[in-house]
């Protein structure tokens, strides 16, 4: 799998995390709130943010019914609303550490990544704080810890997209310490320690979160990719198979084992093909499977089948010239020269366009 693709930066890797792991963590103490299945409504949410800023402070009811609302809220991604929710409260529960996770957590999926900061910090220090004040070993200590990782692991991830992937790796790292039985904690380590180059690390934090959850087919998916970059392909293709296993469904691992049995060559290639058409069967979407699958079908003396391929990898990644290339070659095979020179133009173009900085590189469309 091309680490390109897949695994581009800390950053990109750990704002998938906040967008949709955290975002749904809050679901279970929301269930039932204004029914069930039913969506919250404005005037439930204005209704409960008077009601908080009316209080002096909100007891321990009406305290749960808030989180709960303001849980609902990030479960439907109304990010803006749970952060105003949250923000409220904070301003009456200045040290409470549910409380201000919510209100980092919302804020920073609101799109406001320099205003979660401080919010998060402050859920970090008033976990931390809590965690050191229940006895050791105890079940609290346990969900103390492990709320605790989860604010670290947060404020990692505001850290990554502010620019700052050595403070996220180091935060992720303390979280992993301090719970190290937390998924979100050990996914987050490995895609840290993969944008740092650490190949090895990664492949170990990406195996424990393996561990926790058997059936995440993410953890999965970047356990193989970690693997294959580190020079495993055995061991990549053992856990791409896994994956497919495991999660039929989940287009992605048929992506990585497509391209690595293609890669390998040989009789293992023709399987490659079958899970890369598998692939863009469940998600037609997918750039990478689309151009190694037409690059790989003109090789092959397919021209034909692989012009369809290419075509839609060009309208996926306009900017990126390979699919052009491909499908000038693709042309020529068929005898089609004036589309040929065509595409062959195109390419010329954007790499012209490139060296005078008129269009940003969009070589590496998100796949995810």
């Amino acid at each position: 799998m091309s680490a390109r693709a897949q695994i581009s930066s800390c950053r990109r890797l750990l704002a998938l995390v906040a967008a949709c792991a955290f975002a749904l963590r809050p679901a279970a103490s929301a269930q039932g709130v204004g029914g069930a299945g039913a969506s919250v409504t404005p005037a439930q949410v204005a209704l409960a943010v008077e009601r908080v800023r009316s209080s002096s402070a909100p007891d321990e009811g009406s305290l749960a019914q808030a989180l709960a609302l303001g849980g609902a809220l990030l479960r439907e991604g109304r990010f803006a609303e749970a952060a105003e929710l949250f923000g409220a409260l904070a301003l009456k529960l200045p040290r409470d550490p549910s409380v201000l996770y919510g209100a980092a957590l919302a804020t920073f999926n609101a799109g406001r990544a320099a205003e979660a900061e401080p919010l998060a910090r402050r859920a970090v220090d008033a976990a931390l704080a809590a965690s050191q004040t229940t006895k050791a070993g105890s079940a609290d200590a346990r969900t103390a810890k492990e709320r605790a990782a989860d604010a670290l692991v947060l404020l990692g991830v505001v850290l990554a997209v502010r620019g700052d992937d050595a403070g996220a790796l180091k935060l992720v790292g303390q979280a992993v310490g301090l719970a190290p039985d937390n998924f979100d904690a050990q996914l987050a380590l490995g895609r840290a320690l993969f944008g740092a180059g650490d190949d090895a690390g990664a492949v170990r934090a990406f195996r424990a979160a393996a561990s926790l959850r058997p059936t995440d087919a993410q953890a999965r998916f970047f356990l193989a990719t970690a693997l294959e970059r580190a020079g495993d392909n055995v061991g990549a293709l053992a856990a791409y198979r896994e994956l497919v296993a495991r999660q039929p469904g989940a287009a992605e691992g048929h992506l990585g084992l497509g391209v690595l049995l293609l890669k390998r060559g040989g009789a293992e290639a023709e399987e490659g093909l079958k899970e890369l058409a598998r692939a863009l069967e469940i998600n037609p979407q997918l750039y990478e499977a689309r151009v190694t699958l037409g690059r790989a079908l003109v090789e092959r003396g397919r021209a034909g089948e692989a012009v369809e391929h290419l075509r839609r990898a060009a309208e996926l990644a306009p900017g990126n010239p390979e699919p052009h290339y491909q499908l000038s070659l693709a042309y020529r095979r068929l005898g089609r020269k004036e589309e040929a020179a065509a595409e062959s133009d195109i390419v010329r173009r954007i790499h012209e366009s490139r060296r005078v900085g008129a269009q940003p590189d969009t070589s590496a469309p998100p796949d995810e």
